[in-house]
């Protein structure tokens, strides 16, 4: 009879056999345990489909009006303070240290799927903003996960709320444009129309064209700042966002009024380019008064 001599030998000094899953195989072992979708995976997952979902309408319309070259130019009509944050936010939810989903998760990821599938614009972004409060209301503060929930709050305001402000109050909001642009230009104002410097027809303030739109970014661009640096809430933000809002209000109307005054360049100034060149100017004057907030204001939390 033959014996076989064993693969793991007998170790002399402790009599312990090594085991074939040693720390290689445990480690294995827990990445399989770990293959599933984490809780942060899911909410980013469905924040991207969300986000996907609610403004595929404006893609769709920036690429039939404007081309692929000039909406890629504009970034599709959306500033770029709103991709900024949506890359921020899901960055911090996916810096989250993973944990397993519950029954509760999975029952609100599956109502926000189901509303996310459905191609109704306004309803993902009305989702959204219930799925940042979930989020908020099941996470600690001051983690990753927590402060990107309230990046993607703020991010349905100019893609959701501020429209449904402005659907509200449209009328008193464009009057209140059209008496600024009005006031610099020097001519007659009626209703949310003014007549043109050289008297050679008038100026129909559109809706596209509010300030409000901008207000509300520069709202979303102090909470996704203030959410970057973990700076802690103080009275002081209420200034900072008010100088940031009247900022990007002063540029909109300063654009709009020169497209008063030089009609001939009316292409120009309230086509793509001009678009363009006032959306990157709000955005260096937004953040950089947003920066300066954070800065002079109370020391932030590493």
């Amino acid at each position: 009879m033959s014996f076989n001599r064993p693969a793991y030998p007998m170790l002399a000094d402790t009599g312990i056999s090594p085991s074939p899953l040693g720390a290689e195989g445990k480690s294995g072992e827990r990445q399989a345990k770990g293959t599933g979708v984490s809780r942060n995976e899911l909410f980013a997952g469905l924040v991207v489909l969300g986000f996907c979902n609610g403004i595929s309408e404006r893609v769709i319309v920036s690429v039939t009006e404007n081309g692929i070259g000039a909406s890629l130019l504009s970034t599709f009509d959306t500033s770029v303070i709103v991709w900024s944050a949506l890359a921020i936010a899901i960055s911090f939810i996916l810096r989250e240290p993973a944990r397993p989903m519950t029954r509760l998760d999975i029952a609100a990821a599956a109502c926000a799927l189901v509303a996310f599938l459905v191609p109704v614009a306004p309803l993902s972004w009305l989702v959204m903003s219930g799925l940042a409060i979930y989020i908020l209301r099941t996470s600690q503060g001051s983690t990753f996960l927590h402060r990107g929930a309230w990046i993607v709050l703020a991010l349905t305001i100019p893609m959701f709320w501020g429209r449904l402000l402005f659907a509200t109050f449209s009328d008193t909001i464009l009057q209140g444009d059209a008496a600024l642009v009005g006031w610099v230009v020097g001519t007659p104002r009626i209703g949310n129309a003014i007549e043109f410097a050289n008297g050679e027809g008038v100026l129909w303030i559109a809706p596209a064209c509010s300030s409000l739109a901008n207000i509300s970014l520069a709202i979303l661009c102090w909470v996704t700042l203030s959410k970057v640096f973990d700076r802690p809430t103080s009275i002081r933000d209420i200034g900072w966002v008010v100088a940031a809002c009247a900022a990007v209000v002063v540029i909109n109307v300063a654009r709009i009024s020169l497209i008063g005054l030089y009609p001939e360049h009316f292409e120009l100034l309230h086509g793509p380019v001009g678009s363009t060149v006032a959306s990157w100017i709000i955005l260096v004057a937004t953040v950089g008064i947003c920066l300066m907030g954070m800065r002079r204001a109370s020391p932030v939390r590493l």
